[in-house]
């Protein structure tokens, strides 16, 4: 399967914008009740495999890509993508 590199540039956004967008992307564990309690709350990628190369550079499928870079678009953010040709067996 053909992969896709998403960049997306944080830059321009404070740090409660960036807490979100990170948590969509990738989920978090939410803690509850002094810590008794643990969540896991999925984000986007956490339906499928990625590979986190930086902190916003990320490797999905290109069947895939279109579902981030939809989502990274929602946020304002600039994306660059860059397909990655097939590793050869």
């Amino acid at each position: 399967m053909a992969k896709s590199l998403l960049l997306y540039d944080l830059k321009n956004k404070n740090n409660v914008e960036k807490t979100h967008i990170v948590r969509s992307l990738f989920g978090y564990e939410d803690k509850s009740n002094m810590g008794k309690y643990t969540y896991k709350r999925e984000g986007l990628l956490s339906k499928f495999k990625y590979e986190k190369l930086d902190k916003s550079a990320i490797v999905v499928d290109i069947r895939n890509e279109e579902k981030v870079k939809n989502m990274l678009r929602k946020f304002g953010l600039n994306v660059l993508i860059m397909r990655l040709p097939k590793k050869k067996s």
